[in-house]
């Protein structure tokens, strides 16, 4: 593969992972903008990817979403990860006894990616879907993923990503949020209080495998009013027996990790 090819592949993927990043369709000045590339550079590529179903476009305009060929490879990829495979009916129980929203996440690359999640009896708005990436520091799965690393992997993380504000709740200052760990590391449980979606309350567990390296999380999100009223403790320990279930399928022996 020539240089040329190369760079043009790169591209490609550039612009692949803005609308994979987008809340909506694009137009092709929005996404040169994202991409630091001209339109017309843009629009090649954009005729290219839609020729092969990665990419189409609206009806009534120039914007662009991700094709159906691009689902059909994540399904597929999906599908393969075992720890969904695994997860699938110990998240469905959950559901099931907490009725709101579980979330299944995978820990890649210093951030959260969501792999499965089932809705409640009564929708509610949030920034989750499945195949999209959130941060560790405001999120209950995140929160509880980090809390089994070393401080030093703590802090090199949150160096690359950054702590964002989110809401107002959000908490931006490292040390408060390794304050929280010790009481994570007890209870096996992170809670993320309106600190990723106003309103919303979020707890969370990890998931280890049998190498007792956690690799992902199991969360349970809801209006934090109707939360409390189901009870905060009775939701842990359903969601913390969840994630041990998992763990445990996964090959992890759960009582060695938090043992001190």
């Amino acid at each position: 593969m020539t240089e040329k090819n190369v760079q043009t592949l790169e591209r490609s993927l550039d612009v692949l992972e803005v609308l994979a990043q987008a809340e909506g369709a694009l137009g092709v000045t929005e996404i040169g903008n994202r991409v630091s590339l001209h339109k017309s550079t843009v629009h090649r590529i954009l005729q290219t990817l839609a020729h092969r179903g990665y990419v189409a476009r609206e009806r009534d305009g120039d914007r662009y979403y991700l094709g159906i060929k691009i689902v059909e490879l994540g399904i597929r990829f999906f599908d393969d990860l075992q720890i969904r495979k695994v997860a699938e009916p110990y998240l469905s129980d959950l559901a099931n006894m907490v009725d709101e929203v579980v979330h299944l996440v995978l820990f890649d690359q210093g951030e959260i990616v969501y792999l499965d999640k089932i809705e409640g009896s009564q929708i509610i708005g949030m920034r989750s879907r499945v195949g999209r990436r959130a941060p560790m520091h405001c999120t209950a799965a995140g929160k509880a993923i980090l809390s089994t690393l070393s401080e030093d992997e703590v802090r090199q993380i949150l160096k690359v990503k950054g702590m964002p504000r989110l809401t107002h709740n959000t908490k931006t200052d490292v040390r408060e949020l390794l304050e929280e760990f010790p009481e994570i590391r007890r209870t096996k449980v992170a809670r993320d209080n309106e600190e990723n979606d106003l309103g919303i309350t979020c707890l969370g567990t990890p998931v280890f495998d049998y190498s007792g390296r956690a690799i992902g999380g199991v969360s349970v999100s809801g209006p934090s009013i109707r939360m409390e009223e189901k009870g905060l403790d009775r939701i842990s320990a359903e969601l913390r027996r969840a994630g041990e279930e998992i763990s445990t399928q996964l090959g992890y022996r759960v009582q060695a990790h938090f043992d001190d």
